[in-house]
């Protein structure tokens, strides 16, 4: 005789980089034993795998290759509050050199915000020229193929911008880098001045992610702040 199959309830879930509604149900035991695992390993590549197979398996998604990086955290996030609850609870480790105590605090999904969301993706290069790049968000799929010891490194930067430059213009026109080789958007990059270069590299550094920003009193006597911006510094 068949077991009983229980009701999932089904929630609805605002993408933040295109406004989209997608359906969600909570993860169940046997995902989050997945994730706990995980977790007790503090592989950021096994976290991250596990996080998007969850996704995959509790959003109404297909795949999350046009998904930018902080769309998935976004999803996490709220998938986490109806899975297992609204408040997460942290150790933060105190700042002061001579303290090495590790205080409990709790934080509220709710309480955690999107930071620069209305990034400008126009760089411009060459204002006299009107030279200029559209850059995209980075998605879970590029960043997971990336060297994360390599992507430091001039190599690893020209790669990551390789694949994040949406378009090419000037004055006269846009260029589709669907009719231009590989060779000929790394050439154009390697032409860029150091300040030009530093100006598209400054784009990866204030891309959305989730965030939040709070103080806390430690047992040492000093109010410190706690500041987090990514889904990793929310598995402390």
């Amino acid at each position: 005789m068949a077991l009983p199959k229980l009701n999932v309830p089904k929630y609805m879930v605002t993408l933040p980089s295109t406004k989209k509604q997608i359906s969600m149900r909570p993860f169940l035991v046997k995902e989050e034993k997945v994730l706990m695992v995980a977790l007790e390993s503090n592989d950021i590549e096994q976290i991250s795998n596990a996080v998007r197979n969850i996704i995959l398996d509790c959003y109404d998604l297909d795949n999350l290759d046009e998904l930018t990086v902080f769309d998935i955290e976004y999803l996490f996030l709220q998938l986490r509050a109806k899975s297992v609850g609204e408040n997460m609870n942290l150790q933060i480790k105190c700042a002061e050199e001579d303290c090495d105590n590790m205080t409990p605090i709790t934080i509220n999904v709710d309480d955690i915000e999107i930071i620069n969301q209305n990034q400008d993706r126009v760089i411009i290069l060459d204002e006299d020229n009107g030279v200029g790049v559209e850059m995209k968000y980075p998605s879970l799929e590029l960043i997971s193929g990336l060297d994360f010891e390599n992507v430091s490194q001039v190599d690893g930067v020209m790669e990551l911008i390789l694949k994040c430059i949406d378009g090419i213009f000037d004055n006269d026109n846009v260029y589709d880098l669907k009719n231009e080789s590989e060779d000929e958007i790394k050439s154009f990059i390697e032409s860029l001045n150091n300040e030009q270069f530093r100006k598209v590299q400054s784009f990866f550094l204030e891309i959305p992610a989730v965030y939040y920003k709070s103080s806390y009193d430690c047992k040492c006597g000093k109010t410190q702040e706690v500041e987090l911006r990514g889904l990793n510094s929310f598995f402390t």
